[in-house]
């Protein structure tokens, strides 16, 4: 079993340290790719906060068979376009 099927695993039970540990192997990943976006540190963290709160929320959103990272990613990227959107309406 691989660790982000570990995390998974202990997402769907709950399990605090679990998202923790998460947060802690893909926070910088996601924080870069927003910063990219909108070179904002404020709304970066923000962005980081609503993708694991998603995850929290929702853990069988993160395990369809494709990479953790991937999908973490694009939910990231998902919320990005909406804040674009947002800003340009």
């Amino acid at each position: 079993m691989t660790t982000d099927e570990r995390l998974i695993i202990g997402l769907y039970n709950q399990e605090e340290q679990s998202l923790v540990d998460l947060y802690d192997r893909y926070s910088t990943l996601l924080w870069k790719i927003s910063y990219r976006v909108v070179a904002d540190n404020a709304i970066c963290e923000d962005i980081l906060r609503q993708v694991f709160q998603d995850v929290w929320a929702k853990p069988s959103d993160f395990n369809n068979g494709k990479k953790l990272s991937s999908l973490l990613i694009g939910c990231c990227l998902s919320k990005l376009d909406l804040l674009t959107l947002q800003k340009s309406s």
